[in-house]
């Protein structure tokens, strides 16, 4: 496949860079770019000036040069038009590379500005031109030359752009294979994009029947302390599984915790707690087994042996969390009611 070429747009006052321009010129055609500049004629009012916005659109590089004069100045903005059209290429997100003539420079009176209006205009033009990352000052139009050369050989390494390349340039199987290979990717990024959404909708849903209308006949003791002896009853209590898995999906915020702490944590829910003259417990040993295996099964949480501990930890699955958040949403707007 040939190589590319690169159309670069050279802005700068006419009269008085006339030979730095053609020189400039020549080095850009030496370094197989496109040229486009705007000889032909000067953009001095509105309607030439959108001729060159489109011209300014289809280059990869624009080149502004800085000399000491500021240009004709558009009556509606108040600034010259090469000012215009360094501030439209950079709106564009064109690479801007910036030449500026040294103020050392010795020129004659119609090479530069005398009002003192036009002057400021210009050095402040220059100075924010000069704040560009690509910026280089000159004080001859071969050292100009030079310069540009480098930098627009650096630029089109490191600054990629579109470019033009000739159709008949292609290799048509090469294009067959390039979109060959871009149908499989759009393929692949689809079934990836299908096998995301399956997986959200998977995670948001739960068995209603396994989880809302669940319910575990959990029997417990209370004893109640006296002084000679502890007196205990046993009871039973029908609880629904979403009113278990709260307090325990709240207790597992950020982290796992052990069955001893899951079994203290649906006391403190189901009975407020134990005290020194009132303690409870759950009279089938199992129980809380059940219910944290009822809950793994449904996907809600999950477990891992800490070997520091020597104990199972339990933790919630991305899907728990997604559960327990749509739970407190939905008993918060229950409370708004």
């Amino acid at each position: 496949m040939a190589d590319k070429k690169y159309q670069v747009f050279i802005s700068s006052t006419y009269t008085d860079l006339i030979e730095e321009r053609r020189k400039i010129l020549d080095i850009l055609l030496m370094a197989d770019c496109i040229p486009a500049g705007m000889e032909a004629f000067a953009a001095a009012d509105e309607e030439q000036f959108n001729i060159i916005k489109k011209v300014i659109d289809l280059c990869d590089y624009y080149i502004l040069i800085i000399g000491k004069r500021y240009g004709s100045i558009n009556e509606s903005t108040g600034i010259s038009y090469t000012e215009m059209e360094y501030e439209y290429a950079k709106a564009q997100n064109i690479p801007i590379l910036v030449f500026a003539i040294n103020d050392s420079v010795k020129l004659p009176e119609d090479k530069k500005e005398t009002s003192p209006e036009r002057i400021a205009a210009l050095k402040n033009f220059r100075e924010k031109a000069l704040s560009n990352r690509l910026a280089a000052i000159w004080s001859t139009s071969d050292e100009l030359t030079s310069k540009v050369a480098i930098s627009i050989a650096k630029a089109t390494k490191e600054l990629h752009r579109p470019g033009w390349q000739r159709a008949t340039d292609y290799d048509e199987a090469s294009l067959r294979r390039e979109i060959m290979s871009l149908q499989k990717e759009n393929e692949q990024l689809t079934a990836n994009l299908n096998n995301a959404k399956a997986e959200i909708i998977s995670l948001s849903t739960i068995d209603h029947l396994a989880f809302e209308e669940c319910e575990f006949n959990i029997g417990y003791c209370y004893y109640k302390k006296t002084s000679d002896f502890s007196k205990h009853t046993y009871h039973t209590k029908e609880v629904k599984l979403p009113q278990l898995f709260m307090p325990i999906a709240i207790q597992m915020l950020g982290c796992s915790i052990s069955e001893r702490s899951i079994n203290n944590c649906l006391i403190e829910y189901l009975f407020g707690g134990t005290s020194a003259s009132i303690y409870y417990s759950f009279s089938d040993s199992l129980i809380i087994k059940r219910i944290l295996l009822q809950l793994e099964a449904l996907g809600l949480i999950q477990s891992h042996w800490s070997t520091e501990a020597k104990a199972l930890f339990w933790q919630l699955t991305t899907k728990g969390v997604l559960t327990r958040n749509r739970l407190i949403l939905k008993t918060n707007k229950l409370e708004q009611v």
